[in-house]
């Protein structure tokens, strides 16, 4: 096959053929050329990828203008009206490799939003029929800026002028329409980012106004710690633990980048102080293999363990700041290496196990988050490749951490890495149509251990939902038809409804760091078994006992409960194990599990030892992962422990 490039003259020639095709219904031979690496970087390679993946999955073939142009989602079975953002990206990688089929491919599903989506005040909706959301607006005006801003002159005259006309009319409705009160914080702080793109895009110097307001007053939306607040409604709850709504994948893959970008864009440099110190703190919860630890967001059902579903990605904010803290760019590139292990038949999947228990993408993740890679490689960083390597804060032992705005405290003790959790902001959506509240499944509370992780056998233990639901319709994906189930570990009641200690949200907890006989972490709480809706059991309230000794050999889970007479008591361990890693029980208090880096040891002092073993692995869409379900049966009154240990391969 021959591999060629397109000139720019070409290019325009192309652009403003395709113009007179999308009306005309011509249709575009299919480009027969191989795949080419760009640049030799891993952020290059990973946008190609994905645009491919877009590419393999645009309806060219049915003409009919409800389909034509839009990527088709092989998770969902629908098409995401926010698919239109990839223009950006699309552009990028065509003017880059001179390629055609990449902006035939904008072209395409720009026309598509623009017919399916677009509004005649100038707005864009969240879908076609699930969602007349127009805050996204703000997102696909960035997409749409970006794109111009740094690819138009790959657009024919005509087609230039109609995209700034469109980005013009949108821009008018985001003025009357954003305010530091839409929304979750997301929309303004991001609408910041927008507002200065439009005014550097469009030369009116009100957008520039516009911009400054409401990033100067995102700056009130700042903890003490530097945590981000205002992902939940009303922004500025405070709850009787006296938390915040905070979504950490939210902040550091949307909110974040935003500030940075506008202040960047603007030289604003209290906004850019400010971002610099909250990227900072959030940092705090990036896990060493480049995760970011959600485990107790507010958002938490969107949790994709490489970061958040719909959101674009930590890279913009965390490599362009990176002149002033070398150790972002560490962290940007951890993220991305993970994000590429999470690719698979060129789209980004939903969590590291996706694919290898045959769930299929959510084609959002991939059109999304192209849009921060496109960013970073458009910013003409020096490096994007952090040389040497830098310590990030989860890589050092560094006792206990405290986060009061989120009653939620992160360990390090040896190889060990926990999150404990008492977070009890209660997020409800008041947007999406067709969406559910919070009243049946939210994040893990009461004390629970959301997260265990080891430097060397990786991730341990992770929450997910307490019970899932679909709270955006149409930003989540539905189960397969196999064995899922809540992942985080727990004490639990089950009859005809589940009391679990996941949900008391007035639990008492404590977390202490010991040095007397060598470095440890307690971690301790007791609560109420309560139904994901807050219920307490018809037969009368049953209290549970949960404490977590963390040291630098083992972690120790003690439990125990009081409930009334012949209430069904049982700790559920759910260990993550992939459906290919080895399982064997030498007795029925032991069981071993070969990971690819040593094994870990469970064990327990219960007198009737764990459950049977079931034979298929559960699985859970947030944040990902398969895992291996152990039951140890309770008595009330009666305590348990299970012990943990990790050796490692020679």
């Amino acid at each position: 096959m021959t591999k060629f490039t397109l000139t720019r003259r070409q290019m325009l020639q192309l652009s403003a053929t395709a113009a007179t095709a999308l009306t005309t219904g011509f249709t575009f031979a299919s480009e027969q050329t191989p795949h080419p690496t760009t640049t030799n970087n891993l952020y290059a390679q990973l946008l190609q990828t994905w645009c491919d993946g877009l590419l393999a999955h645009q309806i060219s073939a049915i003409r009919d203008p409800a389909l034509h142009g839009a990527f088709a989602c092989p998770a969902c079975a629908i098409i995401h009206g926010r698919c239109g953002d990839a223009i950006y990206p699309l552009l990028r990688v065509a003017h880059t490799t001179g390629k055609a089929k990449y902006l035939e491919a904008a072209l395409l599903v720009n026309e598509w939003s623009e017919i399916q989506v677009s509004r005649a005040d100038g707005s864009w909706i969240n879908d076609v029929t699930l969602s007349s959301w127009k805050g996204i607006t703000v997102f696909h005006a960035i997409a749409l800026a970006e794109a111009l801003h740094h690819h138009g002159t790959i657009l024919d005259t005509a087609t230039r002028q109609r995209w700034t006309n469109r980005l013009a009319r949108a821009a008018k409705f985001l003025d009357t329409f954003i305010t530091i009160d839409t929304g979750n914080i997301n929309y303004p702080v991001t609408a910041s980012q927008c507002f200065a793109l439009c005014a550097l895009v469009l030369g009116d110097h009100h957008y520039s106004d516009r911009a400054h307001e409401l990033a100067h007053a995102t700056l009130e939306h700042f903890t003490p710690n530097g945590i981000l607040f205002g992902e939940g409604h009303p922004q500025t709850t405070v709850t009787p633990k006296h938390c915040r709504p905070v979504d950490l994948g939210y902040n550091v893959e949307e909110s974040l980048p935003a500030l940075a970008q506008y202040a960047l864009l603007t030289n604003d440099k209290p906004v850019l102080d400010q971002t610099i110190a909250a990227l900072r703190t959030h940092m705090e919860f990036m896990l060493p293999d480049g995760a970011w630890d959600n485990s107790w967001g507010s958002r938490n059902y969107k949790w994709s363990y490489w970061g958040s579903r719909t959101s674009d990605g930590c890279h913009p904010a965390y490599v362009l700041l990176a002149p002033h803290e070398p150790k972002f760019l560490e962290a940007a590139h951890r993220n991305l290496e993970l994000m590429a292990a999470c690719t698979h038949n060129n789209l980004l999947y939903g969590g590291p196990d996706y694919f290898a228990h045959g769930d299929q993408p959510c084609i959002h993740h991939t059109f999304t988050h192209a849009k921060s890679l496109a960013t970073v490689l458009d910013s003409n960083a020096p490096t994007l490749t952090p040389s040497p390597r830098q310590t990030l804060p989860r890589d050092e032992p560094h006792a206990l951490k405290s986060f009061p705005e989120i009653a939620t405290h992160v360990a390090s003790i040896g190889p060990w890495r926990a999150t404990f959790t008492a977070y009890d902001f209660e997020y409800i959506e008041r947007v999406q149509s067709g969406g559910g509240g919070a009243s049946g499944g939210g994040h893990a509370s009461g004390g629970a251990l959301s997260l265990l992780y080891h430097q060397q056998l990786g991730p341990i233990l992770t929450a997910s939902m307490t019970e899932y639901q679909m709270i955006e319709i149409s930003n989540q994906q539905a189960f397969l038809d196999k064995p899922h189930m809540c992942l985080t570990p727990r004490i639990e009641s089950a009859g005809k409804l589940t009391y679990t200690s996941l949900s008391d949200f007035e639990a008492a907890t404590i977390a202490r760091r010991i040095t007397e006989l060598g470095a440890s972490v307690i971690l301790g709480a007791k609560g109420r078994l309560l139904t994901a809706s807050h219920q307490t059991p018809p037969t009368g309230e049953a209290h549970y006992y949960l404490t977590y000794n963390l040291t630098d050999s083992w972690v120790l889970i003690t439990a125990s409960a009081d409930a009334p007479p012949q209430t069904p008591l049982q700790f559920i361990l759910p260990v993550l194990s992939r459906s290919s890693e080895t399982i064997t029980q030498p007795d029925p208090k032991t069981i071993r599990i070969t990971k690819p880096k040593g094994t870990l040891t469970i064990s327990t002092d219960a007198s009737s030892g764990f459950e049977a073993i079931p034979k298929e692995r559960t699985f859970n869409l947030v944040p990902g992962f398969e895992a291996i379900p152990l039951t140890i049966q309770m008595q009330s009154g009666q305590r348990i422990q299970i012990h943990l240990e990790a050796s490692l391969s020679k």
